[in-house]
This record gives structure tokens, C-alpha cells and sequence, in this order.
């Protein structure tokens, strides 16, 4: 029983730590990114201080002269480092896409625990040489290095974790079972450190994470209408400016065409039933919107009853046969407070380049297009009763 709350207990632990480490799919892009350009800034850090280690560990080794120990090994470590360093240095000011900025990340990883494994090696390896190698130079050296790691690829917790748990692995294993209670005071206090700093690693990029899903959150924030989940006002313009942009350098041959939307007998309904009726009309507007003009390159409710739609350029004819079909769905009877509830709507519209090539003068055209055929619906907002 006890052996079964134990086993949950650690289950419970590591799903935990998991949860910390697991990254939401709607963020991940960003954090690749981010975690790319953090892991390219640190990466000369990272290696030169294992250089400096590997240099300062093979003159301190002491005992007679061994090519492994005062040659290879550090060798290997300063070549490593200097290599891998040229290769992130190369990719600096080129832009690099989500795949390959993920194909980097791995490498770093594998090459992370790979450097751990050896570094782990070589200090078991010396701890067992002479007795200034297992009091002083193993716990240091193997310490440093875990620490550097740690630090440097906190953004990347795989490489940092990897390098981490390969390099302290059967050093730490040696000191604690060692017979010097000395050495097994140093491997346990070793490993103390390491969970220390390893829970520092997790927390740093659950921190990270939390960042990118606030900054995204805020975004979203920004940019939608908060009542029908559309774009809002400040959306719709910068995607304007995106397809004036598009447009342009397709030399005009493609262009786009605004829809304004306007929502007539809307602020009867509102009167009538009141504001909370008339949100869930609003949002049931939306929805229409979004069933019949799916293929819209961007909708959005610009504020009351106004919405806004940007759509492919076409001709002057299916335009206005756009415009029939959107002014038919949302026509259609509404079920508000137990009553169908009918409004209509106008539309206006212009396209860019031939009615305008400002977004101003391109939105007043389309305002302008709205008012004339507004003028037209005398009939707002009737009301049937009914269950």
C-alpha cells in the first residue's frame, strides 16, 4: 500500500513537471523563434566557458604527462566549441524558417547531452586517477560544467535537462558510494545543487511560456471584438494595409474590394428588448457572416451595428450578387426573447485600385456606397410576435 502512494505520489510529481514543460500548440511557433534566438545569443557564452573548463581541468589534473586527459579531451571540447559557435554565428542576420529553426534545436539538444556524456566520462575517469582529482577536480569541473549548461540552454530545458542529467549521472553515482564520507558529503551535495538548479531550468521556461500565452492572449485582445469573436476596428486596418501591400506588389492586378455592412432596425431591437438581446442578435449576425462569407479575407464588426468585410477583387456584377446573398441571409428571421425579430441590412461597397487608391478615400467611396443605399430601406425593424 505504502510502495502503491509512493509510486502515485511520484507519478503525480513528474506529470507536474510535464505540465510545466508541455507547450501549447497555438504558441509554438513563437516560442521556437524565441527559443532560437536565445539559444544563438548564448551559444559563444556557453562554449567558451567549456573551453575555459576543460582547458583549466587538463593543467590542473597533475600525475604524469597523458595525451587523452591534457591534449584530446580539452582539444576536443575547445574544437567542438569553436565550430559550433561559427555555425550559429553564420546563421545570426539569416532569416530562418520554422523547420529548420526547429532542426537547430535538435541538433543543439543531441550535441548538449553529448557533451554531457563525455564530460561525465572524463571526470569519472579522473576521479578515480589521484585523490586531489576525486576531493577537488571531478566536483568542480562537473559541477561547472552542469552549471553552465544550465544557464545557457535554460530556454531549451531538453538540452539543458539532457546535458545535465548525462554529466552527473555516474560521477555523482562514484562520490555517494564512495567510502570517503567526504567525497559522498560532495556527491550528495552535488546532486542537491543539481535538482536545485534543475528546477530552476523548468521554472524559467514555464515562465517563458506563460509569456508567450499572455503576450498572445493580449494580441488577441487587441485585435478581436471582444462580443463576437470578429476582428475589430484596428484589425481590419492593418489588414487593409496588408492587402494594399499585396496589391502593390502584384503591380494592381489583383486588388480587393471593402464591404460595409450597416444593420438597419437594429437599435429598435435594442430599445425593445434590450441590450442583451440585442448582443445575441449581434453575435447571430456574426455567425451568418461568417457562414456565407467564409471565403472573406477578413470580417469584422467595426463597432455597434457596422461590420466590414475585404474580399477578393471581381467583377462589379458578382459584387452586387455578393452583396443580394448577405443582405438575404441577414434578413432572415431572428428568434429573440421568444419572438422572431426581423432587421435588414445595407451594404456599400469599392474596390482598390479602381475606386480608390488610399484606405481612406477607399473606405469613404464604400461609406459613401452604404448612406445611398440605406436611404432606400425606410422599414426598420420589425417585429412578430410569436414563441
Amino acid at each position: 500500500m505504502k510502495l502503491e502512494k509512493a509510486q502515485d505520489s511520484s507519478n503525480s510529481a513528474w506529470r507536474q513537471i510535464w505540465t510545466k514543460i508541455a507547450v501549447p500548440d497555438s504558441i509554438r511557433a513563437d516560442l521556437i523563434t524565441l527559443q532560437h534566438e536565445r539559444i544563438g545569443a548564448l551559444i559563444p557564452i556557453l562554449y567558451f566557458t567549456i573551453a575555459t573548463i576543460a582547458i583549466v581541468a587538463a593543467s590542473a589534473s597533475g600525475g604524469g604527462f597523458d595525451p587523452i586527459y591534457h591534449v584530446v579531451l580539452p582539444g576536443g571540447f575547445v574544437g567542438m566549441g569553436i565550430f559550433r559557435c561559427w555555425i550559429w554565428y553564420s546563421r545570426k542576420n539569416k532569416p530562418v524558417d520554422l523547420e529548420k529553426a526547429e532542426k537547430h534545436l535538435h541538433s543543439t539538444t543531441r550535441i548538449a547531452v553529448a557533451m554531457g556524456l563525455v564530460g561525465g566520462l572524463w571526470t569519472l575517469d579522473a576521479y578515480y586517477e589521484t585523490i586531489e582529482a576525486r576531493r577537488v577536480l571531478a566536483p568542480v569541473f562537473i559541477f561547472m560544467l552542469t552549471f553552465a549548461a544550465a544557464i545557457c540552454l535554460s530556454s531549451l530545458p531538453k538540452a539543458a535537462l539532457g546535458a545535465m542529467l548525462t554529466a552527473l549521472a555516474l560521477p555523482s553515482v562514484a562520490m555517494i558510494v564512495s567510502s570517503d564520507a567526504g567525497i559522498q558529503a560532495m556527491g550528495i551535495s552535488l546532486l542537491i545543487v543539481s535538482f536545485l538548479m534543475a528546477g530552476l531550468v523548468i521554472a524559467n521556461f514555464a515562465q517563458m511560456v506563460s509569456g508567450l500565452q499572455l503576450r498572445q492572449e493580449l494580441e488577441i485582445l487587441a485585435t478581436t471584438d471582444v462580443l463576437t469573436g470578429l476582428a475589430n476596428r484596428r484589425a481590419f486596418g492593418e489588414r487593409l494595409e496588408e492587402e494594399v501591400q499585396i496589391a502593390d506588389q502584384k503591380d494592381k492586378s489583383g486588388g480587393f474590394a471593402v464591404l460595409m455592412i450597416d444593420l438597419d432596425g437594429f437599435k429598435s431591437v435594442n430599445d425593445t428588448y434590450g441590450h442583451v438581446a440585442g448582443d445575441e442578435l449581434l453575435c447571430e449576425v456574426a455567425k451568418r457572416l461568417q457562414k456565407i462569407c467564409g471565403h472573406a479575407r477578413s470580417i469584422a464588426r467595426l463597432g455597434g451595428d457596422e461590420f466590414a468585410l475585404i474580399v477578393a477583387a471581381t467583377t462589379n456584377s458578382l459584387l452586387k450578387d455578393q452583396s443580394s446573398a448577405i443582405k438575404a441571409m441577414l434578413s432572415l428571421p431572428y428568434e429573440v426573447e421568444g419572438s422572431q425579430v426581423i432587421i435588414s441590412a445595407s451594404i456599400g461597397s469599392a474596390r482598390y485600385p479602381r475606386d480608390g487608391l488610399e484606405i481612406p478615400e477607399l473606405l469613404r467611396i464604400a461609406d459613401q456606397a452604404l448612406y445611398k443605399d440605406k436611404f432606400g430601406n425606410t422599414k426598420l425593424g420589425q417585429a412578430v410576435s410569436g414563441n
